[in-house]
This record gives structure tokens, sequence and C-alpha cells, in this order.
């Protein structure tokens, strides 16, 4: 029941329930603070440590692949986190000695010295000899052939494949073995630990402190996020800061945990950012712990390097990812690496994105899979029809279209209006291309209709969403604007920024029905402004300059000094 129980505890923390993570600080604290403390020799620095144990059993539990060995992999950080201790108290007092002059320094107090850098060497020799008749114990419970196995396994780390050729068995012999002598184990742990360590008592306060802590990291993130949003002009101290701090970070052990954080980081810290990315991930695929976090890293490596313009490179990194989940991850998995729209402008300045579109026709065969979720299907089909698009396969796209409104289901589906609008406004993209003013303004007015009853809604007091809202109007505006129809583009325009004023493109593109309209300077500038302003990463700072460059609205105040200058240029 205990094994079972810290697994139901172990789901419940890693489903987003932190105060689970205090029934597993209670069961165990006693046992790990006996066994620092035995280690160490000094009961409140064990406190101390026992307390790092568990923020980083807690920071790392993601990484744990099999939570019945939970109390096991817990002892094993613990145990590192002495060595740790015991190796800085001797730097410590090593770097006194050394400093302190020899000849004032009293004889007794340099045979001291001496006699604790002994003890210290004493300390972690036996700790690492405690530690193998730990492993020692455990093994002499297994028979003869199991006992080979593990060993090979987990500590000369050969595979079950290198363990079958040597032993000369098949691949499934050694591991029905290793499952047999993981089931032995996993009975007999815990047990031989509590026997092998003693039991103490600790301060009352000591599991809310853990839990402080680990609430204390949680929300310094979470506040760091909060301020640098919030003004986007004025945040780059605080990136800096937390850029120089994940940058300590990393030069020690790389945590799941801390990749997520440092890529968060490196997003907004422009072309450096994304160089540090692209080598964090790949040095983040070569350890990291389960295929989940290898899919997230993979996606992230080509989607940095498309950011750089590294085109081939990302090329071959999408192929490469593509190529890995066919192999190891479900067909869920499969299509989502196919769905970044960024990738294809690599392709398309290599000169290849046939053979991008023969990939996407590859991938299209998985859509028969009856157990692929309804929304992998729908986000597949409206990014794949939206590429179509972009690059002039109409029909195709509006094949793809009718598929994606038969995907997308009843309206009781919690994604059901993102799909239904990229339905409508891939739609008049299409209709426009085509010139089917009869089928675009039948859309138009359908998405017009929508838009304008929950305006109504919403000022009788009724609930609305409101981000549903805001991307209607949006898109509408923006469709609006590419037919030259700015009046009606601004009205629109405006009520998606009255809703969620972060909309920089909708800003950008309400300053173009402005121009166009009234050619009245102050308000384009001041929206043009705040799309600039709005955009967070130093990488894309520019990106509305070479929007205005190519806007047919601008032409005539593309030299203009005041435009240039809002827009970043000196």
């Amino acid at each position: 029941m205990e094994r079972e129980d810290d697994v139901q505890l172990i789901h419940k923390i890693l489903s987003g329930n932190d105060a689970a993570f205090s029934a597993l600080v209670e069961k165990y604290q006693k046992s790990v603070h006996a066994l620092i403390w035995r280690k160490i020799g000094d009961y409140h620095d064990a406190e101390d440590i026992m307390q790092d144990a568990f923020l980083q059993a807690f920071q790392k539990l993601s990484t744990l692949k099999n939570p019945n060995q939970f109390a096991a992999w817990l002892y094993v950080i613990a145990n590192r986190l002495c060595i740790d201790w015991m190796r800085k108290q001797d730097w410590v007092r090593r770097q006194k000695f050394v400093m302190q002059s020899l000849e004032d320094t009293p004889v007794a107090e340099i045979e001291k010295s001496s006699y604790v850098h002994h003890v210290s060497e004493q300390w972690e020799t036996e700790s690492t000899e405690h530690s193998h008749t730990l492993v020692k114990n455990l093994l002499k419970k297994l028979p003869e052939r199991e006992r080979t196995v593990v060993m090979l396994y987990y500590l000369d780390e050969m595979t079950a494949k290198e363990i079958g050729k040597f032993l000369g068995v098949s691949v499934n012999t050694i591991t029905s073995r290793l499952h047999r002598a993981r089931k032995r184990l996993q009975e007999d742990q815990e047990l031989l630990v509590q026997e092998v360590f003693d039991d103490g008592q600790l301060s009352e306060n000591l599991k809310e402190n853990i839990m402080q802590q680990l609430e204390n990291i949680r929300d310094k993130f979470d506040s760091f996020m909060k301020q640098a949003k919030s003004d986007p002009t004025s945040g780059e101290d605080i990136l800096t800061e937390a850029y120089n701090q994940i940058e300590d970070a990393l030069k020690g052990e790389i945590t799941p945990e801390l990749v997520h954080l440092a890529d968060e980081i490196y997003e907004y810290m422009g072309k450096l950012g994304l160089e540090k990315s692209v080598s964090l991930h790949r040095r983040y695929l070569n350890v990291a712990s389960d295929n989940k976090e290898r899919f997230w890293s993979h996606r992230q490596l080509s989607g940095r390097l498309a950011m750089l313009g590294q085109n081939r490179e990302a090329i071959e990194e999408q192929v490469r990812f593509y190529r890995w989940a066919c192999e190891f991850m479900s067909d869920e998995y499969v299509l989502e690496t196919l769905s970044t729209l960024n990738h294809t402008g690599c392709w398309e300045v290599e000169g290849r994105i046939d053979e991008w579109f023969q990939l996407y026709d590859e991938a299209s065969e998985r859509l028969e899979n009856p157990e692929l979720s309804r929304y992998a299907r729908c986000d597949f089909l409206q990014i794949g029809s939206e590429i179509l698009r972009a690059y002039g396969r109409l029909d195709e796209t509006l094949l793809g279209m009718e598929k994606l409104e038969r995907a997308n289901g009843e309206p009781d589906w919690e994604h059901y209006f993102r799909f239904w609008l990229a339905v409508r406004t891939n739609r008049l993209l299409v209709y426009s291309r085509q010139e089917d003013w009869d089928r675009f303004n039948q859309t138009l007015t359908e998405v017009r209709a929508f838009v304008e009853s929950e305006l109504e809604k919403r000022n009788a007091g009724h609930s609305v969403d409101l981000g549903n809202l805001a991307w209607a109007a949006h898109d509408i505006g923006c469709c609006l604007v590419w037919e030259k129809k700015y009046n009606e583009a601004k009205h629109f325009l405006q009520i998606a920024i009255d809703l969620q004023n972060i909309n920089d493109y909708g800003h950008f593109m309400l300053a173009v029905s402005i121009w166009a309209s009234e050619n009245n300077r102050e308000k384009t500038l001041h929206h043009l402004k705040v799309a600039q302003d709005i955009v967070l990463n130093s990488w894309n700072r520019g990106t509305y300059y070479h929007t205005f460059l190519g806007t047919p609205e601008f032409a005539d105040v593309r030299d203009d000094r005041e435009f240039l200058q809002i827009l970043g240029q000196k």
C-alpha cells in the first residue's frame, strides 16, 4: 500500500497539486534527516541539507522514471548533497589554512586543521562505502541471473541489447530479468533503508519551511514575468538579472525545470538568447529524462534555428525531428512536428517547399487513425491549410477547411471557436484571391453578425467570452484592411484593441487604416508606437519596420523621419 500511496501522491503533484508534496515530506523527513545526520555529524546542518534534498526532489520530480522508486531516489539526492557539503567544508578549511600565515599559526591549530581534513576524507570514504554496502545488501536479495543483469544495466550503464549480446541471450530475456529484479527490490528497498538509518526528532516547522521555499521559488519567477510584460520598454534590467541567474544555474546539473525556465528567458534576449537556446537544447537532448521532454526540446531547437535564419540547419532538424517522432511517439505528436508556420519559410528560401508538402502529405495519412484526438486533428488541418493558402494552393486550402469544419464538430467543445474562426478567416482570404465576392460577403456577414451579437450581449450585462470576441473582431478587421475597406476595418480593430490592448498587430493594422482613410499623423504614429512597444522580444523589435516598408498604404512616408524614429530606426 505504501508504494501505491507514493505513486498516487506523485501523480497528484505532477498534476499541479503542490500540497500533496507535504505528505511525502512528512513521510520521509525523519529517515532522510537521520541519513544526513549520520553522514555529516551536525544535527542542524543536517536539517538544512534535508530541506535542500526535498527542494531538489520537488524540482526534479518529473524526471523520476518510476514513482515506485521515490524513496531510494530521494536518498540518492540526499547522499549527493552530503558529499557536496563535506567537500565544501573541506575546501573552506583548506582556504582558511592557506590564507593564514604559517608563522602566526600555532602548531596545535595546524595539527587540528590537518586532523579535520583527515576526518572529512574519512567521512567521504565511509559515505561511499556505506552506499556500496546498501547496494550490496539489496543485490544479495536477487538471484544470480537477475543480479548480473541489474549490475550491468545500472552500474555499468549497458543497454539491454548490449547485455543480451554480452551474455548471449535475447533482449526479451534481459528485459524480463530486469522487470523481475525491479519488482523484488521495490518490495525490500524501503524496509532495508529504514533498518540502516537511525531515527531522530526534527524541528516542528521543518515541513512548513520546505513548502514555503518551494512557493517562494515559484512566486519569484511569476513576479518576474508579470513585471517584464507589464512595461515592455523598461524591463531590460529584470531580463538581464534573470539571464545572469540562469547562466549561473546552467553551470551545474541540468534539470527539466531549469531548461524550461532558461528557454523562456532566452526568448526575450534577442539573437544572443536564440543562440543560447540552440546550444542549450542540443545539450539537453542528450540528457532529457523522457521522450516527451525530448519532443519539446526537438521542437524548440528547430524553431529557434528557423528564427535565426539558419535555414538548412532548421530543415535538417525538422526532418530529424519528424523521423524521430515517427519512431518513438504517437501519431498525435507526429502531426505536431509539422504544425509550425515559421518553418516553411526556411524550406522556401532553400527552394525546397515542394519537399515540405511531400512531408505534409505523408503525415496526413495519420489523420485516418481513429484514436487521434479531435484537437490534434483540427490543429494539423488548420496549420496545414494556412500554409497551403500562403503558397497559392487555394483549392486544397478550401478542401482542408471542409475537413476542419467536419472535425470541429459541435459548439460545446472548448476549442470549437478557435477552429470555427480559423475556417472563416481562411475562406475570406481565399475568396478574396479568387475574387469570389459573393461567398466572400456571405462569410463576412456571418463573422460580423457574431461580433455584433456578442457586443449586444455584453452591453446588456450578459456574460460573453471576451477573448473570442476580441479575436473575431481582430480577424474581420484585418480582412477588411486587406480589401481596402478602411472605415469599417477601423471599427472592428478598435473593438479588438479595447478588449485586448496587448494585440500589437491590431494596433499596426489600425494605424494602416487610419493613415489610408484619414491621413491623421498623430493617431497613426500613436498606434505604430504602441505596436512597436508591445513587442517584448528584442529579437523581433525590428519586425514592424520591415512590415511598414512592405505596406502599400505607407508608400508615401517610407522615408519620413518621424515614422522611422517611431519604428526604432535612427
